[in-house]
């Protein structure tokens, strides 16, 4: 009987140069990288509709049971979160579904819509260990303070990214383990990358989480 597989998601070129610098990503949707008998990797592609669709391919042509979503987020306003700090994302929402009035950003929805990950007892116990939160997924990013703060306490979310939410709904869809993990290389709100954490964070989630999992069944 053949073993299941688990397909580590990365969102971004930028960070798989960092993560696999002597790996090519343009090819790993169609052809995932091999890292042992149970662990594939591939550059998933950078946001929601992106991301997901590619997500779905590789899924529906590789026969995953489980898919692991590595990357960076910034930390929302009032998280207590700094850069470099690991965590679990166990829910997530939409951020930026709304409307836009007089430079004021409001939720079309009466409340966030949230999608969960699987349940962390299912996780392998470097991820199970980490602190979880709820995640928000944008399709842009901003330096609004009235928006960023508006999502940390409307949506109830400590970290923000671009591709969890879609990912949750689609595993939830398919029946297959979902869990997300993002270091955190910024402080929303800076859009100059220059000054983000990015190397030094994802090498951390690396070496701390990643390696740990995949070396454990060598």
């Amino acid at each position: 009987m053949r073993k299941s597989k688990t397909l580590i998601a990365i969102p971004s070129p930028q960070e798989w140069k960092i993560l696999y610098p002597k790996v090519p990503y343009s090819k790993t949707v169609e052809e995932p990288y091999a890292q042992n008998a149970l662990f594939d990797v591939a550059c998933v592609g950078i946001g929601i509709v992106n991301f997901v669709g590619n997500l779905t391919k590789l899924i529906c042509t590789k026969s995953y049971s489980r898919v692991i979503i590595a990357g960076i987020a910034g930390a929302l306003p009032f998280s207590g979160l700094q850069t470099a700090d690991i965590v679990r994302v166990d829910e997530e929402c939409t951020g930026d579904i709304g409307y836009w009035n007089k430079d004021k950003f409001q939720s079309y929805f009466p409340k966030p819509q949230i999608v969960k990950a699987t349940p962390k007892k299912f996780a392998p116990k470097e991820i199970a260990s980490l602190p979880g939160v709820r995640g928000m997924s944008v399709n842009t990013m901003t330096s609004s303070k009235q928006v960023l703060e508006y999502r940390a306490k409307f949506y109830g979310a400590k970290i923000e990214a671009m591709e969890g939410v879609a990912a949750f709904m689609l595993a939830q869809t398919l029946g297959i383990q979902i869990f997300e993990i993002r270091t955190v290389s910024n402080l929303t709100g800076d859009l100059d990358e220059t000054r983000w954490n990015i190397e030094q964070s994802l090498l951390n989630l690396q070496s701390s989480v990643l390696n740990p999992i995949i070396e454990a069944v060598k």
